[in-house]
């Protein structure tokens, strides 16, 4: 009798921890959310009608019950109208939104003229909000070092991480042409131990992540570090958008983001 007790106690627990780790987000399913936009003489009639999509994100937002930092949702759809997303990484918006708006069909637009003759939008959208049920874990951190500000074009880049809990690292440089850098094709994903500092790379299998300026004399290049609590894999491609996206999808509690921005200079 005690071992089916303790067997009924260990799956009602199991059962409990499923459901928790199961609430920590939240999917609604949203039809018919409206937003307006009125133009002025610096924007285009696409800008407009984009900018009435923003809207009717926000609006869709408030639906499901997101209403504070709204502003911060504000500036992360405008620089995302606006191809602005290396801002993104500098920023708080990031750490500061609660949930995302995701799966948008616009299935009505109409375009008018107020009286000033100022072109109006009214859009119409479906779409699906996810909304985080938990915020970020303030003791999850972690002391990066060894990123230097100035780097020659062919020299080697290292940095180390000491982080404040076990994790696993996702690492990527952004200039004109995207790349991951960490895990790559010699050093395969690991668990960072806690307060321990971490080399990258690995010397063993790798001397330097080699940073270089082709283009122009100087380059400006930015450095993102995603640490996660799961060992979890980006397989998309490598663009500041499609990055959002998927740290977007992970709850705020289990990543944490770094960003490190750098010169390269040319050689003479």
């Amino acid at each position: 009798m005690k071992k089916q007790v303790i067997t009924a106690c260990l799956i009602f627990l199991f059962i409990a921890i499923q459901g928790f780790s199961q609430k920590k987000t939240e999917e609604f399913q949203l039809m018919g959310i409206t937003g307006d936009a009125i133009g002025g003489e610096q924007l285009s009639p696409e800008q407009v009608k984009q900018k009435a999509i923003n809207n009717a994100k926000i609006n869709a937002l408030k639906k499901a019950g997101i209403e504070e930092n709204i502003n911060s949702y504000t500036d992360y759809f405008r620089k995302e109208s606006d191809n602005t997303f290396e801002e993104l990484f500098t920023s708080d918006i990031l750490s500061n939104i609660e949930g995302t708006v995701k799966d948008i069909e616009v299935v009505d637009t109409r375009p008018s003229f107020t009286a000033e003759n100022q072109i109006k939008y009214v859009v119409t959208i479906n779409c699906t909000v996810v909304k985080y049920n938990v915020t970020k874990d303030l003791s999850f951190d972690a002391w990066i070092e060894g990123v230097q500000p100035f780097y020659q074009s062919g020299s080697g880049l290292t940095f180390s991480i000491k982080p404040t809990i076990p994790c696993y690292a996702r690492v990527f440089a952004f200039t004109d042409e995207p790349y991951p850098i960490y895990p790559n094709e010699w050093e395969k994903s690991k668990l960072l131990p806690a307060l321990e500092i971490t080399n990258f790379p690995d010397l063993d299998k790798i001397n330097s992540y080699e940073v270089s300026a082709e283009k122009k004399d100087k380059e400006t290049h930015r450095l993102i570090i995603v640490l996660l609590k799961n060992d979890l894999y980006y397989t998309g491609k490598v663009g500041y958008k499609e990055i959002i996206d998927w740290i977007m999808t992970i709850p705020p509690d289990e990543r944490k983001l770094e960003t490190f921005t750098f010169e390269v200079f040319k050689k003479k």
